[in-house]
């Protein structure tokens, strides 16, 4: 499972809770946990600690399978991207503890292109689960999490929106059953059609929800 790579912010703190659905929310700074499948959360990867440098250097270890990479990249390549842009936050994806996929929320990238409320959306770039952790549902355990992280480090954002390429209907079926629908065609990129898909953000408690 994967989203294109291409179109954090270091020293951001990610704190307080997030409005959901009774079986997610955010624990410590930059995490959500799902509670419902079992341990999968999301981690921010911003700062220097060294439980975050350690996750740092488990999230450069994964990679998708090979036919997937050229859709995603790799956290070797995309890290390091998204530490040096301050408009994209990098994160981990650990299941049970152990890591198992890497994404980037983005506040600008090509939303412009997507939406015409680009100022309240995000964007989900670079995401993928490692080849050997896949099939399992992580992939979709992430995707029910991230409108609950999208606050946290996107605080003006209403929707999460991601492409997928349309030869690959796996990763489709996937942020389909995340929560993520098909709101239409995107032909900006250099690997062909892409359909474009969206959330809405969970808002932080008191938050109005997206119309």
């Amino acid at each position: 499972m994967s989203t294109r790579a291409d179109g954090g912010r270091p020293g951001m703190c990610h704190t307080g809770p997030v409005a959901g659905d009774g079986a997610t929310g955010v624990g410590a700074a930059g995490e959500t946990r799902d509670g419902a499948d079992g341990g999968t959360a999301l981690h921010v990867l911003v700062g220097t600690d060294a439980t975050t440098m350690a996750r740092r250097a488990a999230a450069v270890a994964l990679r998708p399978l090979r036919s997937q990479e050229k859709y995603s990249s790799r956290a070797q390549v995309t890290l390091p991207a998204a530490d040096a842009d301050p408009h994209r936050t990098p994160f981990l994806v650990e299941h049970a503890g152990q890591a198992v996929g890497f994404g980037v929320l983005d506040a600008v990238g090509y939303l412009d292109a997507l939406t015409d409320r680009p100022r309240e959306a995000a964007l989900l770039r670079a995401f993928y689960i490692d080849a050997r952790h896949q099939h399992r549902g992580h992939g979709r355990a992430a995707a029910r999490l991230l409108p609950g992280l999208v606050p946290e480090v996107v605080p003006g954002a209403r929707w999460l929106y991601l492409t997928v390429n349309e030869a690959n209907p796996a990763g489709l079926r996937a942020y389909a059953a995340g929560g993520f629908t098909d709101v239409g065609r995107y032909l900006g990129g250099s690997l062909g059609p892409q359909r474009i898909m969206r959330v809405a953000v969970r808002q932080r408690a008191g938050g109005a929800l997206p119309q």
